[in-house]
């Protein structure tokens, strides 16, 4: 199996490196609109850039690229909705007035136990 990785570890990145940050995102983008894996093949690649990824953190502190390009490689790889609670629940319009009142004093009992004393 052959799997090309970014290789970010053996590039140079200086403090002023926009262009490689705007080049390790093009990269990204490319991996997934020009490969033709399955989910076993990406994943492995998500691994490997993640480490990768752990290497020039450590070696530049970068670490706004890093979540950036974590959160990017996650976005494109998952096949779930950003937002998991986006279909799930009742719309607050629905509720009436003795749930809400209900739900508003669970919830601060949840925080008056989480508070010292």
């Amino acid at each position: 199996m052959n799997i090309s990785i970014i290789n970010v570890s053996t590039m140079n990145i200086s403090n002023n490196s926009d262009n490689y940050e705007l080049d390790y995102y093009l990269s990204i983008i490319d991996f997934f609109q020009n490969q033709n894996t399955n989910r076993e093949t990406a994943e492995l690649w998500r691994d490997k850039s993640f480490i990768e990824l752990m290497k020039v953190l450590k070696r530049t502190r970068k670490k706004e690229f890093v979540k950036n390009a974590i959160i990017l490689i996650i976005s494109l790889i998952d096949q779930i909705p950003p937002d998991n609670y986006t279909k799930k629940g009742i719309k607050v319009n629905s509720l009436t007035n003795e749930d809400k009142l209900s739900y508003v004093n669970i919830l601060k009992s949840e925080f008056i136990n989480d508070l010292p004393n």
